[in-house]
């Protein structure tokens, strides 16, 4: 073999493992796409998501607004009984 031939089969030898090494950077670079694409969330998630969201603020305002009632029994029966106190009092002096 002369050195031209070998400098030849030299160069086609790293092109080739340039290929290899650039193939397996676009296979790593497809898996992390790949993995990026099945983290996002879709339409339909969203969706389902937001229903979910719905039925939860929905359970609060209920929640919410019975607690609102109780509190205004409460006070209501709080001023019944502070004004019959006061008269009660007034009475006796």
């Amino acid at each position: 073999m002369n050195e031209e031939t070998v400098m030849e089969e030299s160069s086609s030898a790293s092109y080739c493992g340039s290929a290899n090494g650039t193939e397996r950077r676009f296979a790593a670079v497809e898996r992390e796409v790949a993995v990026i694409g099945s983290n996002y969330a879709t339409k339909e998630d969203l969706v389902k998501l937001e229903s979910r969201v719905q039925d939860r603020l929905s359970r609060i305002e209920n929640t919410m607004s019975l607690i609102e009632n109780r509190l205004i029994r409460w006070y209501f029966g709080t001023s019944v009984a502070l004004v019959a106190l006061v008269f009660s009092i007034g009475k006796l002096m």
